[in-house]
């Protein structure tokens, strides 16, 4: 059984999984996608419980990805930066306003290009490798009692990985606990006043190809007025975990995004917000009186 057990456990640990994907990725190039797929498939099956680091320590690893993005926006300024060169030594002459709005583009996509890649390289290298400074911690800390009096990340991310542990629903890469909820950021349940969702289609037409994109994504407002979106990948997991908050947070709004109630809220004045935590309050007092077990 102890072999078995030891067996279960062999995996790629950090930093070493990224080690070994970004071997493969300069061995390989494009035919180290499957095999890098593969190991990630195995690290999965090897940690049933949950990744060994915790979950919001993976998400925060996870935001590595941002490179790739910084990769693209470093091209882009590249080619701007190209065109810019040899626009320069070109003879002018003949040039209408047009040729000077198109350098006027390229100046900008090589400045903006390259202040993107800064800042996406930048967040990712800083989240994963300093998750006490990552935008995942800040979120955390802000919904404490006393932000300025929040335990080390370690213990911050604990409190939100056991609970996850214990009672976690897995909704695509949305988790919901009793107490805290993991998606692109991280919301605390108590402090929920309202749950938007949006599934909306859009089409654009570009000649005679036609490109359709699905929006899914579930919008939660807390008690400081800030709303938060995450992305979802299938109109079934936006559905479960609209049902699951609803047993969890049934005094909160739950409505469409762009909805009435949804720009009620989001607009709300001073006074209007008072009002409304009032009726919040007053719904969960009556929730709470008419729930099991509320009479003796």
């Amino acid at each position: 059984m102890e072999r078995d057990k030891a067996k279960k456990r062999m995996y790629l640990k950090w930093p070493w999984n990224l080690v070994v994907y970004v071997l493969l990725v300069v061995l390989l190039r494009i035919f180290a996608i499957p095999v890098i797929l593969l190991l990630m498939w195995w690290n999965k099956k090897q940690q049933p419980d949950g990744p060994a680091e915790g979950y919001c320590l993976q998400r925060t690893r996870g935001r590595l990805i941002l490179l790739v993005w910084a990769a693209v926006a470093l091209l882009m300024a590249a080619a701007g930066a190209a065109y810019l060169t040899l626009s320069w030594t070109v003879d002018k002459t003949g040039w209408d306003y047009m040729e000077y709005i198109k350098l006027a583009a390229a100046g900008l996509l090589a400045v903006g290009g390259l202040l993107v890649a800064g800042y996406l390289a930048y967040t990712g290298l800083r989240d994963a490798f300093c998750p006490e400074k990552s935008q995942l911690a800040r979120s955390i800390r802000q919904q404490l009692p006393y932000p300025e009096e929040a335990p080390p990340v370690n213990e911050l991310f604990a409190m939100v990985d056991d609970d996850l542990c214990r009672n976690g629903q897995w909704f695509g890469r949305l988790a919901v606990g009793h107490e805290w909820i993991l998606g692109d950021e991280v919301s605390y349940i108590p402090r929920i006043r309202g749950v938007f969702w949006r599934d909306e289609t859009r089409t654009r037409r570009s000649g005679n190809r036609v490109t359709t994109t699905r929006i899914l994504q579930l919008w939660i407002l807390d008690d400081r007025r800030q709303c938060r979106p995450t992305d979802l990948r299938q109109p079934k997991e936006l559905q479960a975990a609209l049902d699951c908050l609803r047993q969890r947070i049934p005094a909160a709004v739950f409505a469409k995004y762009d909805s009435r109630e949804y720009n009620d809220c989001i607009h709300a004045d001073e006074q209007q917000w008072y009002f409304m935590e009032r009726e919040f309050e007053h719904r969960k007092e009556q929730l709470g009186q008419n729930a099991p077990g509320s009479r003796r």
